[in-house]
Formats: structure tokens, C-alpha cells, sequence
């Protein structure tokens, strides 16, 4: 690879003691890159930016977070934002012992933004830790109408259907032997996106329920409730879990083209101000699929 290619990911996790963070900061400013270097952070910090970061329990003391803020302002690392549920970390599945904060951010030199434009910070669901996992995702994945090859997914296996399906598509097509092929892979292909998209419309369910849960004031039914849902979202993810693993290794890491720091950081505003990164679906439902927000404009204009 070209060293033009290369950046740095720093996977960081700030140590929780108070006694210990000016040590933890003093690690970030050492590992800190030259600024002609892209640079992305991404992990538990153990600290918030902001009061507003944090939901129940003690108030933090501001001077915490202007260390925080100082540290990232000293190493030219800005907070990415982020979709999806507010907090990272929830402890306490009792009303009087909840407490709520954000504490995992993705943070990254200008010159890795430039790179990026259309980068994404996703907070997942809890799954069995207290923190939440965070999908970073460095472009879209822009997919063609043309037909793509067939690729076998690991993850059609662990579905019930599975087998019965493929033995059904088989008996059904006839002639030769590449005609049956065709059409269990067509048939395989339309069975998995039916299944995708319903998995879709039910994790959208359940973040919908859960952010109007977290809405709400505690009590123990909200919390039961919140509980329930969050297993609900613990077994989607389980079952997304050998999909993921799959795509681990496909590199989506890029060059942007050669322009001036300057223009390049114009550009890459206005790729981010332009950029629409989810549109409302009729039934209220929100999407980030690019085939369905294009039906929408299209039926919209």
C-alpha cells in the first residue's frame, strides 16, 4: 500500500479512576499524529464533554470536562457525532441506581474528515456489556441495479427456513442442472432481502420503543419494559452478528483526491452539509437505505 493510503485508528479506552486521567490524557498527546496525518480515535474515553452527556446520578464537575475538551482541542481532534440511542453506557436497572452517560465517541483530526466525508458513527443497541458498541462506517455503500455476483451468506444457515427453502427452489426448477442452480440462487437472493427487510422494520420497531422508553421517567414498569426490549435487540443483533463478521474484511478505506488542505476542507463541508442521511418513510419510519430514499424523492417531487 501507498503511504498516501495509510491512516492511524487508535482503538482508546481512558482509565475510570479520577486519580489516573491526567495520566490517560497524557497518553492521548503522545500518540497524537502530525496534522498531515489522518488520525481517527474511537473508544471509551470514561469522560463527557458536556453536562447534557450525562442523565441521572451526580452532577460532573466542569473542571473534568474542560480537561477532556483540552486534550482533544491539543491533539486537533474534533467529536464526530454520532446516530442512534443518545447514551452509550446505562448501569443500574433500578430507578433510584440508573444512571446514563456518554462515554464511547469516535474523534478524528480535520485531515481524516477530509478523507471521510461521508463518514457515519453509529451507536448499536446494548448487547451484554453496559456499553453500547459504536459502527463506524467510512462511506455508504452505494449498491448497483445492475445484478451483482452471487455471494453465499453465512448467516442464511442459521435461519429455520433455510433448508426447507433451497429444497423447495429445487424441486420446483426443472431442465438442466445450471438452470436449477440459477434458480436457487435467484430464489435464495429474494428469500434473504424478505427476511433482511423484516429484520430491518423489526430493530426499527424496537430503537423506536426503546427511545420513548428512555423518554420517560423511570419507574420500575418503564424499567422492565426498557429490559425486555433491550433482549429483544440483544437476540437481532446475535442473529446479525455472522453477517457482520463476513463483511469484516472487506476495506472501504480510500483516497480522496489531491487537493489543497483548504479546498479540501471546503469540499468536504459541503459534502457533509449536502448530505442527507435519512429520509421518513409514509408509515413515519425513518430509512438510510439509498434504493428507498430515492423512491421517496422520486414519489415526493
Amino acid at each position: 500500500m501507498d503511504e498516501c493510503n495509510k491512516w492511524q485508528f487508535t482503538r482508546f479506552y481512558g482509565s475510570p479512576y479520577y486519580q489516573e486521567r491526567e495520566a490517560t490524557w497524557r497518553l492521548l498527546r503522545q500518540l497524537r499524529q502530525t496534522e498531515e496525518n489522518p488520525w481517527m480515535v474511537c473508544g471509551g474515553f470514561n469522560e463527557i464533554l458536556y453536562g447534557f452527556e450525562k442523565k441521572y446520578g451526580l452532577i460532573r464537575e466542569e473542571e473534568r470536562m474542560k480537561d477532556f475538551r483540552k486534550v482533544l482541542k491539543d491533539c486537533n481532534l474534533i467529536d464526530l457525532g454520532f446516530s442512534g440511542n443518545w447514551f452509550t453506557l446505562e448501569i443500574g436497572n433500578l430507578p433510584e441506581t440508573n444512571i446514563q452517560e456518554l462515554l464511547d465517541k469516535g474523534v478524528a483530526n480535520d485531515v481524516w474528515v477530509s478523507l471521510f466525508p461521508e463518514y457515519q458513527i453509529c451507536h448499536l443497541p446494548h448487547s451484554f456489556s453496559d456499553h453500547c458498541p459504536l459502527l463506524i462506517t467510512t462511506r455508504r455503500e452505494i449498491k448497483k441495479s445492475a445484478e451483482r455476483k452471487f455471494k453465499f451468506e453465512a448467516w442464511w444457515v442459521l435461519e429455520e427456513s433455510f433448508l426447507e427453502t433451497v429444497r423447495n427452489l429445487w424441486d420446483t426448477s426443472t431442465v438442466d442442472l445450471l438452470h436449477k442452480l440459477d434458480c436457487v440462487r435467484k430464489g435464495l437472493q429474494n428469500w434473504a432481502n424478505g427476511i433482511r427487510h423484516s429484520r430491518k422494520i423489526k430493530k426499527d420497531i424496537l430503537h423506536l420503543k426503546m427511545a420513548k422508553l428512555l423518554e420517560e421517567e423511570i419507574s420500575d414498569d418503564n424499567m422492565e419494559e426498557l429490559i425486555d426490549t433491550k433482549f429483544a435487540l440483544n437476540l437481532e443483533i446475535e442473529n446479525d452478528k455472522r453477517y457482520w463478521e463476513q463483511r469484516a474484511c472487506i476495506n472501504w478505506l480510500k483516497l480522496g483526491d489531491k487537493n489543497t488542505a483548504f479546498f479540501h476542507k471546503q469540499a468536504t463541508q459541503r459534502i457533509r452539509w449536502n448530505l442527507i442521511q435519512k429520509l421518513q418513510l409514509e408509515d413515519g419510519m425513518e430509512t438510510e437505505v439509498l434504493e428507498e430514499m430515492e423512491e421517496i424523492a422520486r414519489s415526493y417531487f
